[in-house]
């Protein structure tokens, strides 16, 4: 019979959250929950750390930091809240990527988005387990708007997810796609601003977050619950502002990749 990790620990958390659902209820603001559940843990002995920031690294360098619900006990398990639904696979697979991120032993869902609670561990099985990216590169057809670049493009997206995972926000997926393309020895621009105009008049500056690879593709990073097709129509304006043909749309959201190529004609 195989041993539970860190089993009075749980035992003690799940009563604590358990306590917190009894006299807080469902349906709350995640950090109503997370008030509770700090203060509780401590008031029985556990170290607990909110909000405690890591590091992201990809291909040794900084994709930026990453701020976990709790870390308990220096690191015997940490504790995601969720107040949705139901626990779902994407919840679980967000999970795992934050033991790989933070090495923990053991990891929690709590969920308190239902008429009762639901709390879900996840012991960190991945430590020590080695799996190589492999990547089957698409048929270059040459007939195909810069198939090469937009190869090379789709290889590194995958990679970073492979490698990160699901869970992280935006601005991660971001910095560790452009340290990609600077590990491969493209070149690119982190377009940060567009001036915006109507015919000749000027109306204000766009904030935005986009990567223009090699002056060709114009690339759009983010982690949301799903694309829409409003997404595609905005990134066409953008394309034909930034004078470029083909863009890449990839959400990092789910347990896989998403991606959705765009085509314009640049003026």
């Amino acid at each position: 019979m195989t041993q539970l990790i860190h089993k009075e620990l749980t035992y003690i958390v799940r009563g604590v959250l358990f306590d917190v659902y009894n006299h807080l209820g469902p349906k709350l603001p995640e950090k109503f929950y997370q008030k509770a559940i700090t203060f509780g843990l401590r008031e029985q002995g556990i170290t607990c750390e909110p909000e405690q920031k890591f590091e992201v690294i990809y291909r040794n360098q900084s994709a930026g930091k990453y701020k976990l619900d709790h870390w308990l006990e220096n690191g015997k398990l940490i504790l995601e809240i969720k107040v949705a639904p139901n626990i779902k696979p994407i919840h679980q697979a967000q999970t795992l990527s934050y033991l790989k991120l933070t090495n923990a032993d053991l990891a929690i869902i709590a969920n308190f988005g239902t008429k009762s609670l639901q709390d879900q561990r996840l012991p960190n099985f991945i430590r020590n387990k080695i799996v190589k990216f492999e990547w089957q590169p698409p048929p270059v057809n040459k007939h195909i708007l810069y198939s090469e670049l937009t190869a090379r493009i789709l290889e590194g997206l995958h990679r970073v997810h492979f490698t990160l995972g699901p869970g992280f926000i935006h601005r991660t997926y971001r910095d560790a796609m452009m340290i990609e393309l600077q590990y491969q020895g493209l070149s690119y621009e982190h377009i940060t601003k567009i001036q915006t105009y109507y015919k000749h008049y000027y109306i204000d500056v766009q904030e935005v977050q986009l990567i223009k690879v090699e002056g060709k593709v114009l690339l759009g990073v983010f982690a949301l619950g799903m694309m829409d097709e409003l997404m595609e129509i905005i990134m066409k304006k953008r394309m034909k502002h930034l004078r470029t043909q083909l863009g890449i749309l990839a959400n990092f959201y789910g347990e896989k990749l998403e991606i959705q190529r765009v085509f314009s004609t640049a003026d």
